[in-house]
């Protein structure tokens, strides 16, 4: 099935045209500086795109390797000087690989996984398999909330305290099978500061799965479903904790949605939210030495970097220190990691020294995807730092004060403390 809107190479051969090959990019991609081979460099990517426009590569396995083995990182065009939209182009040529050549055996079984919620989530517990993670890299720790979850996903919700406004929260698949505890945090924070919170029914994967396999058309088909599913609410406003769902709803969705005349939806992360709220809460200090990791999708690809600090340090209590480099990618690349662990790995090795040099034993984060790839490195790095998203730094505070609801003040300084 062809995609309404389908892109083709031709269109951004003037873009292609304008890289200059200075390698300004080569110094900042992981992939390529995990093996240092020049096709894995984004200029290299450029090279190998141009010639199969020109009709001088095929659609060859060694080629679509080299476009899969981007981890959608978006360094490469914060150092580009000639302005090229690396990762648009790279997306255009895996959606023209994938309609030359059909997708490969990976592609098919990752994409057939993902249009089956049942069988993702009866199948959850091979996750560490299918990612080449240890099971405690993967699975969050259960929290106790399954039945306000279960309430939710039904879209009957729960009342906030105050009153003062609902929200509907966008889990997306990371944290729907994998993180459920960081749904569980995020819901625990936004009922404190007053807000009603609900989980709509009809909610989809958002579909950047499926745009790094390069099936545009599955991509505009959840966009669409997803689309039905929010635009209709009566809700203040649409929340996720997935920095990757994030900026799928922001730069890909109005590209997705267009030939179809649907609304746009307008999804905040999490920390665009609390910017500026946290305050208003009770909190007790968390006493723990904290690092922070830019997920690339919060940071480069929404602009996020600096509010994400700012609530990350709205909680009392913690020691803030910087890792070296802390918007480089941590390696996880999504499909990437299926598809390549031993790169994926690689890469994430260098995230774990510069995690183990701050000697912090608490790594904050704000994506799911980040927080698996970097509690396995830091498994395999024998460094006993705790991984967590921001809203449960936020969630244990709040338990510390009496505010968590769940009865047990004690439970969230040790999540914080020591994560399985």
């Amino acid at each position: 099935m062809k995609s309404s809107s389908t892109t083709t190479l031709e269109q951004y051969r003037r873009d292609i045209a304008r890289c200059v090959r200075c390698g300004a990019c080569s110094t900042v991609c992981p992939s390529f500086l995990a093996d240092r081979r020049e096709s894995r460099s984004p200029r290299g990517r450029m090279a190998l795109i141009e010639a199969v426009l020109d009709g001088k590569l095929r659609v060859s396995d060694v080629y679509r390797d080299r476009l899969a083995t981007c981890t959608g990182c978006m360094a490469c065009e914060s150092a580009c000087a000639s302005g090229v939209p690396f990762s648009t182009i790279i997306q255009a040529a895996k959606e023209q690989a994938v309609q030359e050549a059909g997708p490969g055996i990976i592609a098919g079984l990752v994409s057939a996984a993902l249009k089956r919620p049942l069988l993702m989530r009866s199948l959850a517990w091979l996750t560490p398999v299918a990612l080449h993670y240890g099971k405690g890299s993967v699975r969050g720790r259960k929290t106790g909330q399954g039945e306000k979850r279960k309430r939710q996903q039904q879209g009957t919700g729960t009342k906030g305290r105050g009153a003062r406004g609902k929200v509907a929260f966008f889990p997306g698949c990371a944290v729907s099978y994998f993180q459920p505890d960081i749904g569980d945090a995020a819901t625990v924070v936004l009922e404190a500061l007053g807000y009603e919170v609900i989980v709509p029914d009809g909610l989809k994967c958002c579909g950047r799965p499926y745009l790094s396999l390069g099936d545009r058309a599955a991509a505009e088909d959840l966009a669409r479903k997803n689309a039905d599913a929010l635009s209709t609410l009566d809700v203040d406003a649409v929340v996720t904790a997935c920095a990757s769902c994030g900026l799928t709803f922001k730069k890909e969705y109005p590209a997705l949605l267009t030939p179809s005349g649907r609304e746009q939806v307008r999804v905040l992360d999490i920390h665009e939210f609390l910017n500026g709220k946290v305050a208003g809460l009770d909190l007790q200090p968390v006493k723990a030495r904290v690092t922070w990791h830019d997920p690339c999708h919060l940071g480069r690809g929404q602009g996020l970097a600096q509010i994400a600090r700012d609530v990350l340090r709205s909680v009392p209590g913690i020691e803030f220190v910087e890792m070296k480099d802390p918007a480089q990618c941590c390696g996880f690349g999504g499909v990437m990691r299926v598809s390549h662990p031993s790169l994926s790995s690689t890469i994430g090795e260098k995230k774990a020294r510069d995690v183990s040099a701050t000697q912090a034993s608490l790594v904050v984060t704000g994506c799911p995807g980040c927080r698996m790839q970097i509690a396995d490195a830091l498994r395999h790095a024998g460094t006993e730092a705790s991984v967590v998203h921001t809203v449960q730094v936020i969630e244990a505070a709040l338990r510390e004060a009496g505010q968590g609801g769940r009865g047990d003040a004690g439970t969230g300084r040790q999540e914080i403390d020591r994560e399985e």
